[in-house]
């Protein structure tokens, strides 16, 4: 069967041909696609034949790993990624984009991980709902083709379906950090590797972000964010804003709206600012993420553990009543309340 070689808009990719060819993938068919570095070949890892499929279309050893490519965090489940304070900080920073993260699953295996900043890339690898086998879509030793042209003169005869999305946007290979030891080490120098490198400096000084606490009311914009507030003021104060990251959500929270006027006067009372606050629904990614979750009633425990079951053991619960609708003197009332709280739960933050 000749190749097809399907064009397609970046910035507006045409669905109905994604799901077909998300179709022909499940089938065992390899697509080639592009991503912001450079054009890959791949397909779902629940197929079978696929590894042994990329093998032989690279003409490379048997044995050299792919790496997966993901379409939305949570295929890393699928793949039972550790997501160690130093995978979330680099994931956080660069993610998605032009990293490959070569991590440990749970079952002690090193895999790599990539999650492609492309339009194309994403909705092909979500359309099939798990993530694929992937690979630089050239031959092995041969340079990473950023034209879909340039993927047929290496490797159209044996492919089917190429798609064409244009040039990709930096035309060099991912930047790939090897996370498997106590300190995470380039192995490859590719887009973005200076930024990145930066960031494994900091690492390496001990500044930045090793723990994150998050805390959970109910539509996050009074007792959570004021809880935020306070505490990100108080590591501050203490040397450790670096070292421990604070977020928050509610669990019937709309996204982008702002605390309450209550809250906000309450904390700029104690010159802490908080007017900037944007609301944001709980979801399940936030709370695999969250080193500590500090929720302020039974409801949000019983919201969090439903979700996510495993999320018992690092969940305390204040028992904060919600201010919302009363006055300034309930919000001042709860305010102390939450700071005594989160006092003494000092070491567990801190920890």
């Amino acid at each position: 069967m000749p190749t097809q070689l399907i064009k397609m808009d970046s910035r507006d990719p045409d669905f109905t041909k994604i799901r077909s060819l998300a179709q022909a993938s499940r089938e065992g068919k390899i697509i080639a696609f592009p991503t912001e570095t450079v054009y890959g070949i791949g397909g779902p890892m629940t197929v079978a034949g696929v590894h042994e499929k990329l093998v032989r279309l690279k003409r490379r050893e048997p044995d050299k790993p792919f790496s997966y490519h993901i379409g939305e965090w949570d295929m890393l489940d699928a793949l039972g990624v550790q997501r160690t304070p130093a995978f979330r900080f680099l994931a956080r920073k660069f993610l998605p984009g032009p990293l490959t993260l070569i991590v440990s699953n749970q079952k002690g295996e090193k895999i790599g991980v990539r999650f492609p900043k492309h339009r194309i890339a994403s909705a092909l690898i979500n359309a099939t709902g798990t993530p694929f086998i992937a690979t630089s879509a050239n031959l092995s030793g041969k340079p990473s083709p950023r034209k879909a042209s340039e993927v047929l003169d290496q490797l159209g005869d044996q492919l089917e379906y190429v798609i064409d999305g244009g040039k990709t946007e930096f035309g060099g290979d991912s930047t790939v950090v090897d996370m498997t030891d106590k300190r995470p080490k380039m192995i490859r120098h590719g887009v973005q590797a200076k930024e990145i490198e930066q960031a494994l400096q900091q690492m390496e000084s001990g500044n930045w972000p090793r723990k994150l606490v998050m805390f959970v009311c109910t539509g996050n914009s009074c007792r959570s964010p004021m809880a935020v507030g306070w505490l990100r003021d108080e590591l501050t104060r203490k040397g450790l804003s670096g070292e421990i990251e604070v977020t928050s959500c509610g669990i019937l929270a709309r996204r982008g709206k702002p605390a309450t006027t209550e809250a906000i006067l309450t904390l700029k009372n104690r010159e802490i600012d908080i007017a900037d606050h944007q609301t944001s629904p709980c979801t399940r990614e936030d709370v695999i993420d969250a080193d500590l979750i500090v929720a302020m009633g039974k409801e949000h425990y019983a919201f969090i553990t439903g979700m996510l079951p495993a999320a018992k053991s690092k969940i305390k619960i204040l028992d904060v009543p919600d201010p919302i609708g009363m006055g300034m003197p309930m919000y001042e009332e709860v305010f102390e309340t939450i700071v005594n709280k989160i006092k003494a739960e000092w070491e567990n933050i801190v920890s």
